[in-house]
């Protein structure tokens, strides 16, 4: 048996820690709060799956998606930026350039 990856030895290792460091008295309300939130969150997840008529893995996939299309996004806008810097610097130099006469020895 195994859950996430964690064998019976090592959840009963987790609890014991954490009976230890939260103590017996906040242990259960801790729990009772973390059954809550992950009741919440397959709730929503249904309703998401609902208005969307599409498998939980799909949608999870499409998200991943456009994370990944906000991030190239975001570097395409953040190369043009450094572009336009790079031109606006080589426009300064060449200004400064044409002001400075030239001196002859």
């Amino acid at each position: 048996m195994s859950f996430l990856g964690v064998g019976p030895a090592e959840l009963l290792l987790i609890l014991i820690v954490a009976l230890v460091v939260f103590g017996p008295e906040r242990l259960p309300k801790m729990a009772k709060d973390l059954g809550k939130a992950m009741g919440k969150w397959k709730g929503a997840l249904d309703e998401i799956q609902t208005v969307s008529d599409l498998p939980a893995d799909k949608l999870l996939d499409f998200v991943a998606k456009e994370e990944e299309m906000q991030e190239s996004a975001q570097k395409v806008v953040e190369r043009a930026a450094d572009e336009k810097t790079d031109a606006t610097e080589d426009v300064v130099h060449e200004e400064k350039v044409a002001e400075d006469p030239e001196v002859e020895h």
